[in-house]
């Protein structure tokens, strides 16, 4: 298998009416900044996103597992140990998600570094946090056994995550380019799969991959990704935003020597966009998805 290549990711994806990052140390709340009022998501809910899905739908084996049961590293070490026939570091490398996001196993002295790494991603665009009351009744009495629930969300939040490939790290992990794909894949399809009541809402908009031919990498390209809506804490639809790619394009275009390709995926949502892209002079493959 080909060795995952140097990469950056920029995803964006968008989320309505939902609690797209709920923080546990704040009853819950949708992840907020107060100083710029724009809505936070971390990497790790995002990679949560990514793993249940390969488990799930692609039938991966994962050692972070989506599991009822609390257990240890070292517990779920030995038990990916026996499943898999393997043992010690081959039976590590042997789930996908500690290829890509790497991985510890304290007491067998095994630590991955992953060859993918993302940054926590914040909206494009201003926002809220709206707190709501709400009932539900159960039981044969219905209305007379109520119970009150309380619900935390943002009215609408265009988000754009930044992730990297490191193809020296992937040496060591053993991620593949088919690794990769996967991942992005399950990126795509998770985030829309997402189906609890608190994180349904959310959608998919563009996922890029920049493919290099060397070490290098741009960086940051969430920051070259604005909002040009003057009061953007008013947006409530994808439609309504008035995407910048400019300051994007202009970094891609100058270092296009260095550029592979450029992948996309993209919807019939994002499919105007895509034109901004084409005639840039580098190779582009489009995934509709």
């Amino acid at each position: 298998m080909t060795t995952a290549k140097q990469s950056e990711i920029l995803f964006l994806w968008d989320a309505k009416m939902t609690n797209p990052n709920g923080d546990m140390l704040n009853d819950n709340a949708p992840r907020f900044d107060e100083v710029d009022r724009k809505a936070i998501v971390s990497d790790v809910r995002v990679k949560r996103t990514i793993r249940d899905d390969l488990q799930e739908r692609q039938g991966e084996s994962i050692f972070v597992n989506n599991s009822e049961d609390i257990i240890s590293a070292e517990t779920r070490f030995k038990e990916v140990e026996k499943i898999s026939g393997m043992k010690e570091k081959e039976a590590f490398l042997s789930c996908i998600d500690t290829r890509l996001f790497g991985g510890v196993a304290p007491k067998s002295n095994i630590q991955i570094i992953g060859a993918v790494q993302f940054s926590w991603a914040k909206s494009l665009n201003e926002t809220e946090t709206i707190l709501g009351q709400g009932t539900g009744a159960f039981g044969k009495d219905g209305a007379k056994n109520k119970t009150f629930r309380t619900d935390n969300y943002i009215p609408y939040g265009l988000f754009a995550m930044y992730g990297t490939i490191n193809t020296l790290n992937a040496k060591k992990s053993n991620a593949s380019e088919e690794d990769i794909s996967k991942m992005l894949n399950s990126m795509w399809n998770g985030t829309k799969f997402l189906n609890t009541r608190s994180k349904v809402g959310q959608k998919s908009r563009l996922l890029m991959r920049v493919v290099y031919k060397n070490s290098y990498m741009i960086g940051l390209l969430d920051e070259l990704v604005n909002i040009d809506n003057e009061n953007s804490n008013q947006i409530r639809k994808f439609d309504e935003c008035e995407l910048n790619f400019d300051a994007l394009k202009e970094a891609l275009v100058y270092m296009k020597e260095k550029i592979e390709k450029v992948v996309i995926y993209y919807d019939m949502s994002t499919k105007n966009l895509l034109e901004q892209f084409e005639s840039l002079g580098f190779k582009i493959e489009k995934i509709e998805a």
